[in-house]
């Protein structure tokens, strides 16, 4: 029995959790060919003064980009979503889900896009449009749709996820909810004042420059 077509479909919310619909789930005219995903973890390098090489310590893994190409066409071959009479219509209405700014919450929407093993809620950070064939009174009849989207995680996901850290190892601290650099230092040190050189160590930029989930490395210092 041949298995039935599901379309690439994207959801469009308000909130970062995506519990508050906006507007109602659209499905793709055609799957996409490809797609394509990128992780990436997050380092500083250490700056501990007299070394030769650095040490790339561990800071936050970054959720993933999503790199997506939509064709619109408007030959006939495939007939336009319910309520969309012509490509351009379809453009705007993919580019109002994803990227325009929507004014009761000052932001452009969270997306959910589930497709067969894909699923993703992320924000979009680029749209662009390739218009390629177009009709005699100038509409477009053919056209490409890629969208750069980069994975978003709510804030109580977040801190769950943060709970499962590893355990502290000797000499690397995780930093959790509440603390700071000078907290930290003096729970190891027994004495705030070397945070300026924990700070520097660390490749920090500013002393306020950590979240939970950050690891940080403690060196020995001589008191």
């Amino acid at each position: 029995m041949p298995m039935s077509l599901v379309k690439l479909k994207i959801e469009a919310f308000s909130d970062p959790a995506c519990t508050a619909a906006v507007g109602s789930p659209f499905e793709v005219m055609f799957n996409p060919e490809n797609y394509q995903r990128n992780y990436t973890v997050e380092y500083n390098n250490s700056n501990v003064v007299g070394e030769n090489n650095s040490t790339l310590l561990f800071r936050g893994m970054k959720g993933s980009d999503l790199k997506l190409k939509l064709v619109a066409d408007g030959s006939g071959v495939v007939p336009l979503p319910q309520g969309i009479s012509n490509v351009d219509g379809y453009i705007s209405k993919i580019k109002d889900l994803t990227y325009s700014f929507q004014g009761t919450e000052h932001r452009p929407s969270f997306l959910k896009i589930v497709w067969g093993n894909l699923s993703i809620i992320c924000v979009c950070k680029t749209l662009n449009i390739a218009y390629n064939l177009f009709n005699p009174d100038g509409s477009t009849l053919r056209a490409t749709i890629e969208l750069g989207l980069s994975e978003s995680i709510d804030f109580k996901t977040k801190a769950k996820e943060a709970q499962k850290s590893s355990p502290d190892l000797t000499h690397i601290r995780t930093v959790k909810a509440g603390d700071s650099l000078p907290l930290m230092t003096h729970k190891i040190y027994g004495d705030s004042t070397y945070y300026l050189d924990i700070a520097r160590i660390n490749g920090l930029s500013s002393v306020m420059d950590i979240k939970p989930g950050d690891q940080l490395y403690f060196p020995p210092i001589k008191k």
